[in-house]
């Protein structure tokens, strides 16, 4: 009741203060699907879609390595870990740091996040990508504790054309875009690679759809994203500096690995211009399903798992004379399922693993979640006559319903019990559980001609997901979780001058409630983590033909208690958090020889860093140089040629170090050459 009363209130305040709008707005459609509502200040970066285009990256990590504060950490294939204003984050859970979004709206519902989430966007065939570093869930809501990232659908107009891609290992992409340019387009994107490492090819096909027509005195837009991956996956190799040994870097020691993964997301956008503001009702409908082989385990159990999710966002904006609000209501329903199965007997590891892990299912259960949230935002409130006030505030009510449809407790699928007191997989009892948040940011900047400042305080939050609620293990029957939440406060500068561009933010945070699996394999909730850091933005215009850009990013990420984790790491405090380099930075060099050539170098530096809690072993770290040039032959025809890790240096897209298998790493690729070509239809 409570909860609800929160909610009614808010949605009151808001509804009101639009009610006593009189002033005439100039919308702007980016603050329909893009960020940039979020407020004018140095937490948000973006890469166009002429750039976009020119990298034409086969994942991820080539992409966000461009931006401050976001490392995407590459795996086997289209797999990745992210960190954001973080170390890179693991568990069962910690993906639900971070909020994923397609034109505004969340790929996945609360509660329920991929740990390989941006294989599941069209970043391929985008028209932008944009990111906000630090807490922005007053906003955007559950998950964006530690940032947000949104991928943005290209605009109808642009021009229709086809383009391919091939390299080495058999890659090979296809791209396509074809419309009226005024109300439909069809965008199409396939790859398929067979991997640099033995078994580890892989295939994915993506499509989007997009319509615009008028319904009654609303704009609307009709948007549909279909994605398919089918992969062989890689594993860790391991050995100290293995990934520097050309006999053991393209092994695969997982061969029988894979993950099949599809999705599929409609929205209708509703906008509708009025004399002081503008409306936008977005409702959705989501779904997914994926299995893979979990080869990290004893027994290799296959996991599948699906979701079926629908909900609503509204927005308003309103513009006054001397601020602007926005405020809204979002509604989400949501039905997952997970089922864990062993399709045969353990004989080969400890007694121990051959006793409690047993053949057959392990879990088989379902959720169902609602969400209900209110929210209210104000900006470009003047102070003074240069100085602004902006502030956001949500409220939030998460509900879980759990079922499981196996036998309760830590026994195999017939209920009988398994040695060593018990199966190592524990199923609990159905049950609920409510999580009723708050978030806010508040803040104020300048409003100056070139230089301008800014300050503000944020607080995020994450639910505990439901793989960390539900999929307990050994003695384990319940879990009493708390959201994570993410203080942070931040100030920083932006400057615009005559050839020189760029941003300073420097922030400082720390994180309660953090959850991990101790050394009784319990899921708890009682970590505390401290960060800070700085990121730096530049963009120099050398000359008439040059330009130079860069940005960097300093973090300091550290523990703030003691414990022993079920991987038998030993977390004490003061220690850095392990895969959390101090430095990250990207220098690029853009020379255009004339109007049809250019030249594009790219150097990558990724700093040492601690592969264990106990901050006992390390990775030495990596720089990395890059090649690119592009040829206008003709108006409609124009070609590409790049070259990554020129030098061909030995490096580590990820290392670890693990108690049981001692350093393991994900060995980088080689130097590769990758040419192609686009035709304007």
């Amino acid at each position: 009741m409570q909860t609800n009363f929160k909610l009614i209130t808010l949605g009151l305040l808001f509804f009101a203060s639009l009610l006593q709008a009189e002033e005439e707005i100039i919308v702007l459609e980016k603050k329909i699907s893009n960020l940039s509502g979020w407020s004018d200040n140095v937490s948000i970066s973006s890469i166009n879609s002429s750039d976009l285009n020119k990298l034409d990256a086969q994942h991820p990590k080539q992409i966000f390595r461009r931006l401050p504060g976001i490392w995407i950490s590459r795996g086997s294939g289209q797999e990745h870990l992210t960190a954001m204003r973080s170390p890179v984050l693991t568990g069962p859970g910690a993906c639900g740091s971070f909020l994923i979004l397609e034109d505004g709206i969340s790929v996945r519902p609360a509660g329920f996040c991929n740990v390989n989430g941006l294989f599941e966007t069209a970043f391929e065939i985008s028209g932008g990508i944009e990111a906000i570093t630090g807490p922005a869930s007053s906003r955007y809501g559950a998950n964006a504790m530690h940032g947000v990232i949104n991928v943005i659908s290209k605009p109808l107009k642009d021009e229709n054309n086809i383009s391919t891609n091939l390299g080495p290992n058999g890659y090979r992409n296809i791209k396509a875009k074809l419309g009226n340019q005024s109300n439909w387009s069809l965008n199409v994107f396939g790859a398929s690679n067979d991997g640099f490492r033995e078994f580890s090819g892989y295939d994915q096909q993506k499509l989007k759809m997009r319509s615009d027509f008028q319904l009654n005195s609303w704009t609307a837009s009709l948007n549909m994203t279909l994605t398919n991956l089918n992969q062989e996956t890689a594993g860790y190799i391991t050995g100290l500096n293995s990934y520097k040994e050309s006999n053991l870097n393209r092994k695969n020691l997982n061969p029988e690995a894979f993950r099949d993964a599809n999705s599929q997301r409609i929205s209708l956008n509703l906008k509708r211009e009025e004399e002081n503001g503008i409306s936008l009702l977005s409702p959705f409908i989501r779904k997914n399903d994926m299995v893979f082989l979990q080869h990290f385990l004893p027994g290799t159990p296959v996991e599948e798992n699906s979701h079926v999710s629908y909900g609503v966002l509204f927005k308003r904006f309103v513009n006054f004379e001397h601020y602007s609000l926005i405020g809204g209501i979002q509604i989400e329903m949501a039905d997952a399922e997970l089922v864990e199965t062993q399709a045969n007997a353990l004989t080969t590891s400890s007694a121990f693993n051959n006793a409690t892990r047993p053949q057959g299912k392990h879990y088989d259960y379902e959720v169902d979640s609602k969400i209900y949230a209110a929210f209210l935002g104000i900006d470009d409130l003047y102070i003074s006559r240069d100085l602004l006030f902006f502030a956001d505030l949500r409220t939030e009510s998460i509900k879980y319903d759990y079922n499981n449809r196996m036998n309760s407790g830590n026994t195999r699928e017939d209920g009988t019990s398994c040695g060593f007191g018990g199966c190592y997989y524990n199923r609990p009892d159905d049950r609920s559980d409510n999580y009723n948040e708050l978030s806010f940011r508040a803040g104020i900047e300048t409003d100056f001609d070139l230089l301008n400042y800014f300050f503000q305080a944020s607080l995020g939050f994450r639910p505990p997901q439901i793989n960390e609620a539900y999929r307990l293990q050994k003695k384990q029957s319940v879990s009493d979780l708390d959201s994570e939440k993410l203080t942070m406060i931040e100030m920083g500068t932006t400057f615009n001058l005559d050839n020189l561009k760029g941003s300073v933010s420097i922030y400082k945070s720390k994180k309660r409630n953090s959850i991990f699996r101790d050394s009784e394999n319990f899921i708890i909730d009682n970590g505390k983590t401290n960060h800070k850091g700085i990121e730096l933005t530049l963009d120099i215009n050398l000359n008439e033909i040059s330009n130079l850009t860069s940005n960097l990013t300093y973090g300091d990420h550290k523990y703030d208690f003691d414990s022993d984790t079920s991987m038998r790491e030993k977390i004490r405090i003061g220690n850095e958090i392990d895969t959390s380099p101090k430095l990250m930075a990207n220098l690029i060099l853009d020379t255009s020889i004339n109007d049809a050539l250019s030249l594009t170098f790219e150097l990558e530096h990724m700093d040492s860093y601690f592969t264990d809690a106990a901050n006992l072993h390390e990775y030495e770290g990596h720089t990395l140089l890059h090649f690119r040039t592009n040829l206008n032959y003709s108006e409609k025809l124009k070609l590409y040629l790049r070259i990554d890790n020129v030098t061909d240096r030995d490096y580590a897209e990820r290392a670890d170090f693990n108690a049981f298998g001692g350093d393991r790493y994900f060995p980088g690729l080689p130097r590769e050459t990758y040419v192609g070509l686009e035709y304007s239809l």
